[in-house]
């Protein structure tokens, strides 16, 4: 969405190439030492080239490829005089995981290829999700903090509670209404789930339906106008990106938003956009479900309807 991912790459491969370095300069050393191994490493290089040239040109290397495996062990048997590994004589990535790639590459029980995130790049860029997604604004708000004991009274509730924890560490929420009257645990679920995403470094982003409606209602005006401050600009596009881009969006309070022309327009296009996407959404909402179709209706209702697991919080004790 912007240049973090470009920083955070950036910071990968200055660790690669100063772990190069540094390995560099102990086989320098080593080969200070040992003359008749730099001899060995380019006799390697140039027959790898020629492998390469030759494949290039379709011709046969299976000499060549006996030639370099005669060459390979003559070098790992200098090494082992010196009392060094061929592992060790290669340069060690910081993140052992991902090679400093930021990326992990696994093969699926189908065959196809899975790439994750690596721990280490989640690590540099949760601080930067933590502090776009709008969560420091409910301190208090998480599953560290929270307790299952609030949802003890209800075995039905302590159930979704613990699948929703389930699920977010598994980064699989699906996309879903919360519903129930006012202080169930709804907007702490949900906040959790948001700030545990930003933790693991996916973007997520918390924010009151009125106050969407009035971004949306800013950015329209924005296009609108003759002119618009360039700073201003950068910072409502920005949010508004946000609104459709991140990973996961929380709609806080559903229902209490004053209705406009454009209000219905704005939620199904904010909803479309995020689904075509593939982009999770979590809607919290006082209304239950027949009040909601009353209120909003047709279209709208309609991609709730379809595309949203539905939770009811109704235990008894009070929170947000």
């Amino acid at each position: 969405m912007d240049s973090v991912y470009e920083d955070v790459r950036s910071i990968l491969e200055n660790r690669r190439i100063r772990s190069e370095i540094l390995q560099e300069q102990k086989n320098e050393q080593i080969r200070k030492e040992n003359p008749e191994l730099d001899k060995i490493e380019q006799e390697i290089a140039d027959t790898t080239e020629q492998i390469l040239l030759n494949s290039l040109d379709g011709k046969s290397s299976e000499d060549l490829e006996g030639e370099l495996r005669r060459l390979n062990r003559k070098k790992e048997r200098i090494l082992a005089t010196c009392g060094i590994s061929m592992d060790e004589f290669e340069a060690k990535p910081y993140c052992s995981k991902c090679g400093d790639t930021g990326y992990i590459r696994e093969e699926g029980k189908d065959g196809s290829e899975k790439v994750t995130l690596c721990e280490c790049i989640r690590t540099l860029i949760a601080p930067v999700m933590i502090n776009r997604s709008g969560v420091e604004k409910y301190p208090d708000f998480s599953f560290e903090k929270g307790s299952d004991e609030f949802f003890s009274s209800d075995p039905r509730m302590l159930e979704t509670y613990t699948k929703l924890k389930l699920l977010t560490e598994k980064e699989r929420i699906p996309n879903a209404v919360f519903y129930g009257r006012s202080g169930k645990g709804k907007t702490f679920t949900a906040v959790a789930i948001a700030r545990r995403y930003a933790q693991k470094g996916r973007s997520s982003f918390v924010i009151r339906l009125a106050e969407a409606q009035e971004l949306m209602m800013e950015h329209r005006k924005m296009i609108q106008a003759f002119y618009t401050p360039a700073d201003k600009e950068r910072a409502v596009e920005r949010k508004v990106a946000y609104l459709s881009q991140a990973d996961l969006l929380v709609l806080d309070d559903l229902g209490v938003e004053p209705r406009t022309g454009n209000t219905e327009a704005d939620l199904l296009n904010l909803l479309d956009t995020r689904i075509l996407a593939g982009k999770t959404t979590i809607i919290t909402t006082n209304f239950d479900m027949e009040s909601l179709k009353d209120r909003y209706g047709g279209r709208f209702f309609d991609r709730i309807d379809r595309n949203f697991a539905r939770f009811h919080f109704s235990m008894e004790g009070t929170r947000a």
